[in-house]
């Protein structure tokens, strides 16, 4: 039997590809921190850190089922001038963003079965221009990258798409929205005038790691209320 696994699957995307995938599919969730009790259900729960290598490698080394799809639900936010971000800044974020991923998936990919699918999160950050934000933008525009080649490498077997979100309420962005006036302000930015939330990005990954999206592959998804596409004023 093969099974999805959500990477990040304590965060509030992370929740919501839970609740939409399993009724349907054998999940097996991952996350760097002890699990809510509100992520509820009889699955395999792994409390795993990526970006530990050697764990990560353990982890996949046991395992004894095939992969039909991976949900990198996780990621960092580090928003600071150019001019004050230091090269070990910018590894720090890359290994935080990218390399992890790029790791983790190096040792899985053997597992996976014929017509699976791999989601990532970018941002919006990647396809749009924004002050103080050159780090994390290098980051998950990587990934966008490493998306569309593995795509064209792996086809048919194995889709691989992206997910670029605007600003989301999340536990990773609760050190800026969690201050009700400026989540608002930030809002407001938006063409839908509000912020994102963990349902309006984890419902279309729970599409794309579905088999409904089976002629989707190689693709970037720009889920951010139209910030990066439409100017209302």
């Amino acid at each position: 039997m093969s099974k999805i696994l959500i990477i990040g699957a304590n965060g509030s995307v992370g929740k919501s590809c839970v609740a939409n995938l399993k009724d349907d599919n054998e999940l097996v969730l991952l996350s760097r921190s002890a699990f809510d009790g509100d992520v509820e259900g009889s699955f395999e729960k792994n409390v795993l850190d990526i970006n530990d290598f050697s764990e990560a490698e353990n982890f996949i080394k046991n395992i004894d089922y095939q992969i039909s799809g991976i949900v990198f639900a996780i990621g960092s936010i580090n928003l600071k001038p150019f001019s004050s971000t230091s090269l070990d800044d910018f590894k720090k974020i890359m290994d935080e963003n990218f390399y992890n991923i790029v790791h983790f998936l190096n040792h899985s990919i053997s597992k996976m079965s014929e017509s699976s699918s791999v989601v990532f999160f970018s941002s919006i950050a990647a396809v749009r221009g924004f002050k103080n934000h050159t780090a994390i933008a290098s980051a998950k525009s990587a990934l966008i990258g490493l998306s569309n080649s593995l795509a064209a490498d792996f086809a048919p077997k194995i889709r691989f798409n992206t997910i670029s979100p605007s600003l989301s309420v999340s536990k990773m962005s609760n050190f800026m929205v969690s201050n009700e006036k400026v989540a608002e302000g930030i809002g407001k930015l938006h063409p839908m005038s509000r912020l994102g939330t963990g349902d309006d990005i984890g419902n279309l990954a729970s599409f794309l790691i579905s088999e409904k999206s089976s002629w989707i592959t190689g693709q970037n998804f720009q889920v951010d209320g139209g910030r990066s596409t439409l100017i209302t004023r």
